[in-house]
């Protein structure tokens, strides 16, 4: 693919002083192409997470209304001519979608704090149009919704402008049907307030990473591999003016957006050997996003 997009936060990604986070349209010529991730269920050791298929469309979301309880990962594809991505939040008991939108909208166009009725769970990273990208979560029994927020290019998110919203039920599970536990982890990421933490390396090759937010914020990770030539410096001096094109920086590795503090979310990416860098965009209380608190860190994958 040609360009993508660098990370998707919250969905709402430059901050201004209220708290809202602008995605300026110069942002796609930053990244180069996002990597397509899908996830291998085959293995016979264990009962595996469901697997849901979610299409993103202009402007709207193809999903089953409903889905079973437990460990279950979703695959979002995008068939659509504009990004798009998955943000999953759980309504509290009593809430429908519909008031969620009209909160949200409400919360949106005057700044304010986003609605504490619907927190955020995580879910599928940004993916250009053809691509797929993945995010495993343990869904209790309720009611859920999901919302894109990707920007482009007026800083509108989609589920604003468009109402790209889809809400749907977790059900329990069958008694009866066998325990699935987490996925296997090669290496634990963890989120805190502002910075990440691993407890080993990401080795070359297809890893499933298991990101656990131990802040007292909502934190994402966006996976970063550094164009040849390129640095940590490159990407921040680009983030602090994102009017300037900067073409062939960073292709994005894989990822999930945002999520609540004291829950864990997988995804699965191919790695390839290079520099990456790892960056959260959510904005914090200040008005400030988590980058410019420091929470940017490279690493490197042999």
């Amino acid at each position: 693919m040609a360009c993508a997009l660098i990370a998707r936060c919250m969905g709402e990604y430059m901050p201004n002083t209220h708290g809202t986070v602008m995605f300026p349209s110069s942002w796609l010529t930053l990244v180069v192409g996002i990597v397509s991730v899908t996830v291998d269920c085959t293995t016979k050791e264990s009962p595996q997470p469901n697997v849901v298929q979610i299409s993103a469309r202009d402007y709207s979301f193809d999903s089953p209304d409903t889905v079973v309880a437990g460990w279950t990962t979703f695959l979002l594809t995008n068939e659509g001519e504009h990004p798009h991505m998955g943000q999953l939040l759980r309504l509290k008991q009593g809430v429908g979608v519909d008031s969620f939108l009209v909160a949200y909208n409400e919360a949106f166009r005057t700044s304010g704090a986003r609605p504490e009725f619907a927190p955020r769970l995580g879910g599928p990273t940004v993916a250009t149009p053809g691509q797929t990208t993945n995010a495993t979560m343990y869904l209790t029994p309720g009611n859920y919704v999901w919302i894109c927020l990707f920007n482009l290019p007026d800083g509108v998110p989609h589920v604003t402008r468009h109402g790209m919203a889809r809400a749907f039920i977790v059900k329990a599970s069958d008694e009866t049907a066998p325990s699935v536990g987490a996925p296997k982890a090669d290496v634990d990421m963890t989120l805190v307030d502002y910075a990440f933490g691993m407890n080993g390396t990401i080795k070359a090759g297809r890893r499933t990473i298991r990101v656990l937010n131990q802040g007292s914020e909502s934190h994402e990770v966006s996976v970063l591999k550094l164009a040849p030539g390129k640095t940590l410096d490159d990407v921040r001096a680009w983030l602090q003016n994102p009017a300037t094109p900067k073409d062939e920086l960073v292709t994005v590795a894989g990822g999930t957006t945002s999520f609540a503090p004291g829950n864990e979310v997988y995804f699965d990416a191919h790695f390839t050997p290079g520099d990456y860098v790892l960056i959260c965009l959510v904005t914090a209380p200040d008005g400030r996003s988590h980058m410019e608190h420091g929470m940017i860190q490279p690493i490197h994958v042999e």
